[in-house]
């Protein structure tokens, strides 16, 4: 049995250790907002479409811009965003609640940690990984999608385990509602109720015995995540002509992958090619596209699917060397540019996003390093952070307790899922976020490790000499 004093203990420190991921997040907003007097650091070019939406859906009841039904951006983040635009403080209302969100997350790969791997210590580990991560840290100071959509994700990822460990129905329930949450926040998600319960109908049919029952529960799964999605592309069927769930992809085919892949066949600069093809700007786009004036937003939309799709199959290995680099980007970009941001020694928009996409990584890096020193060496520092987050990942992903622990095995799946789908051109840290989580949870069972490790080895010298 375990004793009650070192549960109260154990107790006490997961309360000390998400104590400190509040302060934390807490005071890098307070500390930002005192140095600079500006709300703006919190805000990113995405920000002003998202307050906009919510302005609308304040005064008017509708989620619409300029009165047309909107279909590129999603409902979730404005809704939060919504206390804050009726209150008149949107940065402090959403700023406090997405810091609540953060430390939430943070409780919950306490909780996963927990279910995988029934330590309480390596949870509580886990979960000051995560407390001091510095992307997750960043990013509940920004008005965007990231701090919410993590959490979602993380309590879909909390009950899924649940159910392959444990079973039980309500499980199913509540991690296909999550699931179906997150995709309303960011739709990159989207893909992930039609994998997952593939994943669940497959384990349903070596089921044996409970074979039917597990079936059951996939189905289920599949219902309650894809339904409340469906009734999203319902809406924007009838309102707007429009059957897709977000217009997001097909601009990001046409305006980001597709712009990326004809910068390198005319080897000219990524952003050049941007702007050249109209993006942010309807009148140079319409000048590219006359006859378009005619056509409704869904129509061009459906267009810039067709030939961004078009122009990926007609150079597909040119794209695939494009999207790596961007997963590569996603992966081991250490955020500095997020803190930099913050406190205005860095661009709000720009950069050197075009560049990293023109020349590549190493290129910027040298170019960081001889004009752009402060930028070089705090992306340095994080990048020894993130190392060292991702080396005990990955020594606790191929361990036993990983391996041969089916919840664990699906856990990385998603994750590998969120940065497959993060790659291409525009792919930055940021994207990396929703993966957090699940590398804070690898690297706790991986830190336990090599502590484990390191004691016996120390023992072992230890006797030697003590003989």
């Amino acid at each position: 049995m375990t004793n009650p004093l070192n549960k109260a203990k154990q107790a006490g420190a997961v309360w000390c250790v998400l104590t400190l991921a509040f302060v934390i997040r807490a005071l890098l907003p307070v500390t930002a907002a005192v140095t600079t007097a500006d709300r703006e650091v919190f805000h990113s070019p995405d920000t002003a479409s998202y307050t906009a939406l919510t302005c609308e859906l304040a005064e008017t009841g509708r989620f619409a811009r300029h009165g047309e039904p909107e279909i590129v951006r999603t409902p979730g983040y404005p809704l939060l965003l919504l206390p804050g635009i009726v209150i008149g403080r949107p940065e402090l209302i959403t700023i406090a609640l997405q810091v609540i969100l953060s430390c939430l997350t943070a409780y919950l790969v306490y909780r996963i940690a927990l279910l995988l791997f029934e330590s309480r210590r390596i949870a509580t580990v886990c979960c000051l990984l995560y407390a001091v991560e510095p992307l997750s840290v960043v990013y509940t100071s920004k008005l965007l999608t990231e701090t919410l959509f993590t959490c979602a994700t993380a309590l879909f990822v909390l009950y899924l385990a649940k159910y392959l460990k444990n079973g039980g129905l309500r499980h199913v329930v509540i991690s296909a509602a999550a699931l179906s949450a997150s995709v309303y926040v960011r739709p990159i998600s989207y893909f992930l109720p039609a994998l997952v319960a593939i994943g669940l109908l497959l384990r349903a049919l070596r089921g044996g015995p409970e074979g039917r029952r597990l079936l059951g529960h996939a189905c289920v799964f599949f219902v309650v995540s894809m339904g409340a999605v469906g009734l999203w592309q319902v809406r924007n069927a009838v309102l707007a002509g429009y059957g897709g769930f977000s217009a997001t992809a097909d601009i990001n085919l046409y305006f980001y992958q597709g712009a990326s892949v004809l910068a390198a066949e005319r080897a000219c600069p990524y952003y050049q090619v941007q702007e050249e093809m109209g993006y942010g700007d309807e009148n140079a786009y319409l000048q590219n596209h006359p006859q378009q004036r005619q056509w409704g937003r869904a129509e061009r939309y459906r267009y810039m699917r067709r030939q961004g799709a078009s122009t990926l199959v007609s150079h597909p290995l040119t794209y695939l060397n494009i999207h790596l680099k961007g997963m590569a980007r996603a992966l081991f970009d250490p955020g500095a540019f997020a803190y930099l941001k913050l406190f205005k020694l860095y661009p709000r928009s720009g950069g050197l996003l075009g560049m990293a996409v023109d020349r590549g990584v190493v290129k910027t890096a040298f170019y960081l390093f001889n004009h752009k020193p402060l930028v070089f060496w705090s992306n340095v520092l994080l990048g020894v952070v993130l190392g060292f987050y991702l080396l005990l990942a990955a020594v606790g992903l191929f361990s036993k307790a990983v391996l041969k622990n089916r919840a664990a095995v699906m856990i990385f799946l998603i994750g590998v899922y969120f940065l497959a789908l993060s790659g291409g051109p525009q792919a930055e840290g940021r994207f990396r976020h929703p993966v957090m989580p699940m590398v804070c949870v690898l690297a706790g069972l991986g830190l336990s490790l090599v502590q484990a490790w390191w004691r016996r080895r120390r023992s072992s010298h230890g006797g030697g000499k003590a003989v």
